[in-house]
């Protein structure tokens, strides 16, 4: 008699991992016809030289992230046909493959950014431009690049404006520099860019730079810097950067209880395994500096009797919600003290 007929054990492997975005991985786009497919994945610059030539901007955008410490694990560099405008090669792009974040182009034209900035801002992801338009140094210009992008409140956007714009690549190397890095583990002002020179400025000129929320790269007691760190539309970037991630993280590992159990019920035991979810995933955000710990973040769910038949026909759960202070960062402090004899 085989032994399963005494005791028959059947173990369920609820292994199966959804596939999580990744907040890590950029993409340079650039209109070099090194190959055929839209997009290529390179995990050195060793790599990218093998398919551009070192005078190439795209191999200068690859070179400025992976320059950085740490550096991203990976780049990815997108081909965009000369005859075809950002929008239309980007989404062929994202047809063939979306599993990147942050974004940079080759083009410094006002257009160019514009047109991406219109077509990023609907979509899960941070577009990394840069200039050398003099206009933005103008206290009194309203057709400047970073003008126009913080007069659109573009979220998705940051310009980083440098006088040398044209022929080095702060965009790509501040994605490079903070994209490997934990969203919410960090603020993006104050980083040093490896490989960027640091830009100077008149006071009125950088001034005017900062109110348009365009970002500078400088020297401060000796030390090169990015600031202020903020979108077109002056939330700062970490901001978005860290709930980005959260809305990912809180989709995936609920969307992970639906696969894996054989059914979740639509009782206030089933109920409770969601709000379960949900509040593993903002402890996670906590360690990770997303959300503050105090106060501490609440989670409220519906009793199941006070939801709609409708909704429990449809088998959907609704007014799944919580609250919770971002962590932020300290930018900026004030010190008074008195000395006496």
């Amino acid at each position: 008699m085989p032994l399963r007929d005494i005791v028959d054990v059947f173990i369920d492997r609820q292994t199966r991992a959804v596939s999580r975005v990744g907040f890590g991985t950029p993409l340079f786009v650039g209109e070099t016809q090194n190959f055929s497919e839209r997009v290529r994945t390179y995990s050195s610059i060793d790599g990218v030289a093998e398919d551009f030539a070192l005078t190439d901007p795209e191999y200068l955008m690859a070179l400025a992230a992976f320059s950085q410490s740490p550096s991203p694990v990976r780049v990815k560099i997108g081909r965009k046909d000369p005859l075809e405008d950002y929008p239309t090669a980007l989404q062929a792009i994202i047809d063939e493959d979306d599993d990147w974040y942050g974004l940079a182009i080759t083009s410094r034209d006002a257009q160019d950014i514009l047109d991406v900035a219109a077509f990023i801002e609907a979509r899960v992801k941070l577009f990394s431009a840069a200039s050398a338009d003099e206009g933005v140094k103008d206290p009194n210009s309203i057709t400047d690049i970073a003008y126009l992008l913080e007069d659109a409140a573009y979220e998705r956007t940051f310009l980083s404006f440098h006088n040398d714009a044209a022929t080095i690549y702060p965009d790509a190397a501040v994605l490079g520099k903070n994209l490997p890095l934990d969203p919410g583990s960090i603020t993006w002002k104050f980083k040093t860019l490896a490989g960027i020179s640091a830009d100077t400025f008149t006071t009125n000129e950088r001034d005017a730079v900062l109110a348009k929320n365009a970002n500078i790269y400088e020297e401060i007691a000796g030390v090169n810097i990015y600031e202020e760190g903020t979108v077109a539309a002056g939330e700062f970037i970490d901001v978005i950067h860290g709930i980005d991630w959260l809305t990912a993280r809180i989709q995936e590992r609920i969307y992970e209880l639906l696969v894996n159990a054989p059914k979740i019920p639509y009782t206030n035991k089933g109920i409770a395994v969601i709000e379960g979810a949900v509040r593993q995933q903002l402890d996670v955000a906590v360690d990770q500096g997303v959300i503050a710990p105090e106060p501490a973040y609440t989670v409220t769910v519906p009793d199941v009797l006070d939801t709609e038949e409708s909704d429990r026909a449809a088998r959907i759960l609704r007014d799944v919600n919580f609250e919770a202070r971002l962590a932020g960062a300290i930018h900026s402090v004030v010190v008074r003290g008195t000395v006496r004899v």
